[in-house]
């Protein structure tokens, strides 16, 4: 389980990598994790990223690692009208 300052956190540390590998948006969301609330990571992408991305993004915290999950989300980029 993440918090959402986690997913923040892991957001921040890794969306260069996110972006570079064609994700045109980086969110933090909560889910429901086995019936306790979590948070993770979502890229959105227009078309299937071309590498496999891992499911969770590693970050240090209070000098421990953490995995916190990262979802992938395929699908057209919204527009404002």
């Amino acid at each position: 389980m993440a918090t959402e300052e986690e997913a923040h956190q892991a957001r921040a540390e890794h969306s260069d990598y996110l972006r570079k590998s064609g994700a045109h948006a980086i969110a933090v969301d909560k889910y429901n994790q086995q019936g306790n609330e979590s948070f993770g990571v979502v890229a959105y992408y227009q078309t299937e990223p071309q590498s496999e991305l891992p499911t969770t993004l590693e970050i240090e915290r209070e000098g421990k690692t953490k995995n916190i999950p990262l979802e992938i989300v395929i699908g057209s980029q919204g527009s404002l009208e």
